[in-house]
């Protein structure tokens, strides 16, 4: 039911709108100053608040801050990974969200045929790995990274998502100090593995047999390797990227009978490589999350303690619903929306340097199942960035992370009947990344949504 009905009389207002009716300039002027300070009594300078839009003369204007917001988490499973520079692995368990765990699947190539001399020696294969300055969980505990034999061919023109899985050899190929466990502080930029002699030789004998003169060639002999986390690791997830430089390499080391002090490389790099994609799963099991199971399924913040979640690499999305929107429309057939927004406050303690909350989120209008539909934004400047700020809690006085959605474009067009009220998804600016945030929902008692709007019946 509508939180609201129009006041028989003048003089009847409902809770949460402030009304003005057309009067003297100097009684207008006074007016507009009421409704400012209405407008941001609540929030004093600092805090989380956008500024009263301008009025105009011969106009009730109304400010309504009751209207019911429905909020919820949804799951969508279709996040793309393959088109992605980048490489996702480790395992992170999210009081939250469960236990996070990312695995890597990826090809070498070359860069010109590998034809060695029929009397080099094997020496040792090592994968070097670039990591980059991200991580998402506790680097103080030790990981560990294992690498597989890939047995599943990577299809070229195939699309693969975090969902996707490949079949790959049982058997970890690290050796020696390479398999030991390691903490992934952010110094860590390059990680050298050490693989299984007889995957290197097999490499050295195959390339000596003129079959590895084409990057088809290798993947035939190599269909890949994947990178897995150890069964019982819990610390954080490691990204390394495709490094167009060739950094990122699997490295045989080979030498002549005739000159054993130099070293002959040979440099298969990721770069090269015609594929690769990450998968990214995540348990639920003992989370308020755990009743999400499907894809496009939402779960309502009244099952989840109050609290919305978004997550890139997960494809968790929040949905924002407000249904009595075209209630107003008890006011006349031609109102205006001045200004709308959404004020979303982030849970205090979900966010640290390791689990950032995305640098900004984007909009898209939802179809009645949560499916995602269009960006919201114009036609112009394209979809809407809404950046994560730092500001004051108007209900704690604390400092806080929030984002300031306008829905102003948005409430207008359910009002004139242009759009269909199925509610918007907020979603991950980086939706391969696993940057994630807890928001507060509208019933919460500390850091919860907040939607001011003020329309004009004009």
């Amino acid at each position: 039911m509508p939180m609201w009905t129009k006041p028989p009389t003048r003089a009847a207002t409902p809770p949460g709108r402030k009304k003005t009716e057309p009067l003297g300039p100097l009684l207008r002027l006074l007016l507009a100053l009421l409704l400012a300070t209405a407008f941001t009594a609540c929030d004093p300078a600092g805090n989380i608040t956008v500024a009263l839009p301008p009025t105009s003369a011969g106009s009730s204007g109304y400010y309504v801050d009751t209207l019911t917001v429905r909020m919820a988490t949804v799951w969508h499973d279709s996040v793309v990974t393959s088109t992605s520079g980048n490489l996702l692995v480790g395992r992170y368990r999210d009081p939250r969200l469960g236990t996070i765990t990312a695995r890597s699947y990826f090809q070498v190539g070359i860069g010109a045929a590998y034809v060695p001399s029929s009397d080099e020696v094997f020496d040792s294969l090592v994968l070097v790995l670039k990591p980059d300055g991200y991580r998402y969980g506790d680097t103080t505990h030790l990981q560990t990274v294992e690498v597989h034999r890939l047995r599943d061919p990577l299809e070229t023109a195939k699309t693969y998502y975090a969902f996707n899985q490949l079949g790959y050899d049982a058997a970890v190929l690290n050796q020696g100090a390479s398999a030991r466990p390691f903490r992934a502080q952010s110094s860590l930029r390059t990680l050298r593995l050490r693989l299984a002699d007889a995957l290197g030789q097999e490499l050295l004998t195959t390339g000596q047999a003129g079959r590895l003169t084409t990057g088809a060639e290798v993947n035939d002999r190599l269909a890949g390797l994947v990178l897995t986390p150890a069964a019982t690791d819990d610390a954080a997830l490691l990204r390394s990227q495709i490094s167009s430089d060739g950094s990122a390499a699997l490295i045989l080391y080979t030498h002549s009978p005739s000159d054993p002090g130099t070293a002959l490389v040979e440099n298969f790099t990721l770069a090269n490589g015609t594929k690769h994609f990450y998968q990214v799963t995540a348990d639920r099991t003992g989370t308020l999350l755990a009743p999400l199971t499907a894809s496009l399924q939402a779960l309502d913040v009244a099952q989840t303690a109050q609290e919305a979640y978004i997550d890139g690499a997960l494809g968790l999305q929040t949905k924002l619903e407000i249904p009595y929107l075209a209630t107003l429309r008890t006011f006349g057939s031609r109102l205006t929306i001045v200004q709308a927004y959404v004020a979303l406050e982030v849970v205090p303690g979900t966010d640290t340097r390791y689990l950032p909350p995305p640098s900004a989120l984007t909009a898209y209008l939802s179809g009645r199942g949560n499916q995602q539909g269009l960006a919201v934004g114009s036609s112009t400047s394209g979809a809407l960035s809404i950046p994560f700020q730092s500001g004051t809690s108007t209900l704690t006085g604390l400092e806080t992370g929030f984002y300031t959605l306008p829905v102003t474009d948005y409430c207008q067009a359910v009002v004139s009947r242009t759009l269909d009220n199925n509610g918007l998804l907020l979603v991950s600016g980086a939706p391969g990344s696993p940057e994630r945030v807890a928001l507060g929902g509208p019933r919460r008692a500390e850091n919860r949504l907040k939607l001011a709007l003020y329309f004009l019946n004009q």
